[in-house]
């Protein structure tokens, strides 16, 4: 899981009095965390019930089902990962241990070493039809070509989907070489892609994956038609609003 994280280094923070101020952040304001364990697909969705910088270590809620509560607590790894106005918040935190909070069944876990704050998005996206579905290939060097449902676009980058489980096991920082963008009448771009952002947006019995894409190489003669689509595709919606 710390492997994963590794190609967000622009956004990592390390100096512990920053890392406890996001923590404390979302504990103030009962922002919701989803951790997921390193040995088995098991998630929670939890908050942060308190947080000792000078012990160094922070409390969230446990799950009702004890089978989650069991993972987490033999997993070496624990993945956290939040939204704060818009922002993405990640980090993974060690092996926590079992602690009763006000009564209740929680867990107490080390801070962790290092914090992600994914910055808001340089350009906004705008999302492609849901009936005329656009497609995006691409080759990966040890399985050939590969298929995406294209699900937004932007100036810097692409949104992607697919319920193909072994896609789901990318890790962030996979380029995608010489993807093709099909958007259909719109026509098509070819494009590297590098994945930045990876999240099972359903459960585990039925995934579907969403990939955050940044383009790469991005050839500056295709610019033009890059706007183009997009201000098709945010006319067309603005259009599907009225």
């Amino acid at each position: 899981m710390s492997d994963a994280l590794a190609p967000l280094e622009d956004f990592r923070i390390t100096h512990p009095k920053e890392i406890g101020n996001v923590l404390r952040q979302l504990m103030k304001r009962k922002d919701f965390l989803t951790v997921e364990c390193s040995n088995r697909p098991h998630r929670i969705v939890t908050r942060i019930l308190d947080v000792d910088q000078n012990a160094g270590f922070f409390i969230y809620d446990g799950s009702s089902e004890q089978i989650y509560n069991r993972s987490l607590l033999e997993s070496d790894e624990n993945y956290f990962s939040a939204t704060q106005d818009g922002v993405r918040v990640q980090f993974v935190s060690g092996r926590p241990e079992p602690h009763e909070f006000e009564g209740a069944f929680a867990f107490r876990a080390p801070l962790p070493a290092s914090l992600y704050r994914m910055q808001r998005r340089e350009f906004f996206r705008v999302g492609t039809p849901l009936m005329d579905i656009y497609r995006c290939t691409a080759s990966l060097p040890d399985r050939g070509q590969v298929a995406f449902d294209i699900y937004d676009l932007s100036f810097n980058g692409v949104g992607l989907r697919s319920k193909d489980p072994t896609l789901g096991a990318l890790l962030i920082g996979t380029e995608l070489s010489k993807a093709v963008l099909d958007c259909r009448k719109m026509g098509k771009l070819e494009t590297d892609l590098k994945i930045t952002y990876l999240h099972n947006i359903r459960g585990h019995n039925d995934p579907i994956y969403h990939f955050g894409c940044r383009f790469e190489r991005f050839p500056k003669s295709k610019e033009a038609d890059l706007q183009r689509m997009i201000t098709y595709l945010e006319l067309a919606r603005r259009g599907r609003s009225n």
